[in-house]
């Protein structure tokens, strides 16, 4: 397990009021752990997938005089509980990390020329969703300041999940693992009986529209229902209409188990599902209802997610 010390720089002009962010370099930010390689065979499809799910293009504009406003850049979102993963991609793959710290949260962002064509080149043929529009329009961008280098646009990558890591990159930005255990119960009260509920929910939730385009997630999204034979749902979370795919039974879910035993998680989340994935096999064995069945669950339910304390990291070495 890494063991990591994080320490910010606090200087003033490395930070921006106006949107609460902090600019991290290397010698503002230490982590105390190696920068090993990562997926050898299948980093483009995960970082596809990882943007897709949580990243974002910064298209350049010009001003009247044809001068560039902006530095175009590709950015990925994650909680800073990420940080020891995207250390890794800062070091193999360039960019820089900044922390956001009323969003607790970090953006991997590349923006020198040589490190967009490096990852451009990466992830090019390998997008799914209709992020595909502003990644091309980046591809323009790219083809303009190396001209010999003219990067193909691809269509929409309609390979199967199974072939590669997308499927991986896109659950650890968007998946979620719980673990449902209610005990049974009676209100002394009313008299009215709670009963036990044990049971397992993975989902993935994207949004309705892409924010840049109003292009619709629809198509993408079943295609990941369909993959799970499940129906895509919506749901929706302060005012904010998301598409749902939820898989709870275990004749789908094993399904979920079989994909990730190939193509494993990178993030934090890889600890929530290595919890969910015991979970799994327990009820699949029809020993939940055991006493050590019940007691395994409940310990396992109470250090998921936001209640996990414990991040292993063994998998970076």
């Amino acid at each position: 397990m890494i063991s990591f010390d994080v320490l910010y720089y606090n200087n003033t002009n490395d930070t921006n009021d106006t949107n609460n962010t902090v600019f991290l370099s290397s010698s503002a930010l230490f982590v105390k752990s190696n920068f090993p390689k990562v997926l050898s065979k299948g980093i483009d499809y995960y970082l596809a997938g990882l943007w897709e799910g949580d990243g974002y293009i910064v298209l350049p504009s010009i001003d009247i005089h044809g001068i560039l406003k902006n530095t175009p850049c590709m950015c990925i979102t994650a909680n800073y509980k990420q940080l020891p993963l995207f250390k890794v991609f800062e070091h193999e793959f360039g960019g820089w990390i900044r922390y956001k710290t009323k969003e607790n949260a970090i953006v991997w962002t590349i923006t020198a020329k040589a490190d967009l064509l490096k990852i451009v080149t990466l992830i090019n043929g390998k997008i799914r969703s209709p992020k595909l529009y502003q990644f091309n329009l980046l591809i323009d961008y790219v083809n303009k300041i190396f001209p010999s280098v003219q990067l193909i646009k691809h269509p929409v990558d309609c390979s199967s999940f199974f072939e590669n890591y997308w499927l991986a990159g896109f659950i650890d930005a968007n998946g979620n693992f719980k673990i449902r255990y209610t005990k049974g119960s009676v209100n002394l009260q009313t008299g009215r009986k709670t009963k036990q509920r044990i049971a397992l929910s993975f989902t993935i939730e994207q949004h309705k529209n892409h924010l840049i385009t109003n292009s619709s997630f629809e198509p993408f999204m079943k295609n990941i229902a369909d993959f799970f034979t499940v129906n895509l749902r919506t749901s929706k979370h302060s005012k904010v209409e998301y598409w749902l795919v939820e898989v709870s039974s275990l004749s789908f879910m094993q399904i979920l188990v079989k994909y990730l035993s190939v193509y494993p998680l990178l993030t934090t989340k890889r600890n929530n599902y290595s919890d969910f994935s015991k979970a799994f096999h327990i009820i699949l064995a029809n020993q939940h209802q055991t006493p050590e069945g019940k007691k395994t669950l409940l310990s396992l339910k109470n250090g998921m997610n936001r209640q996990r304390t414990v991040y292993n990291w063994d998998h970076l070495n």
